[in-house]
């Protein structure tokens, strides 16, 4: 019985907008998915688009961009292992939302 009370001020509370879920959550989520929609190309963007894909810090996008002068266009996403700061792991989670 005890267990129904609590359900049911949980609903309650939900229902009356008392109990409210973080929005900072699905806020950077559809940051993520915004920027994942469109896609930022490494070849072109400047150091402050790079850092608006996630994963990705203002060390990270200047080590990029350093890289990208260095040998000029990048030709493979993969090219960028090359990056100091990015590994195997690192790159699989920013490849979706990078372009060539």
């Amino acid at each position: 019985m005890k267990h129904l009370i609590g359900i049911f001020l949980i609903l309650l509370t939900m229902t009356f907008g008392l109990l409210q879920i973080p929005s900072e959550v699905s806020a950077a989520e559809d940051t993520a998915n915004q920027v994942a929609a469109t896609q930022i190309s490494i070849n072109s963007a400047d150091a402050d688009l790079l850092t608006q894909i996630p994963g990705i810090g203002p060390k990270t996008a200047e080590e990029i961009i350093k890289y990208r002068n260095s040998i000029g266009k990048i030709k493979n996403l993969d090219e960028l292992l090359n990056v100091k700061g990015i590994g195997e792991k690192k790159l699989a989670k920013l490849k979706p939302y990078m372009t060539l």
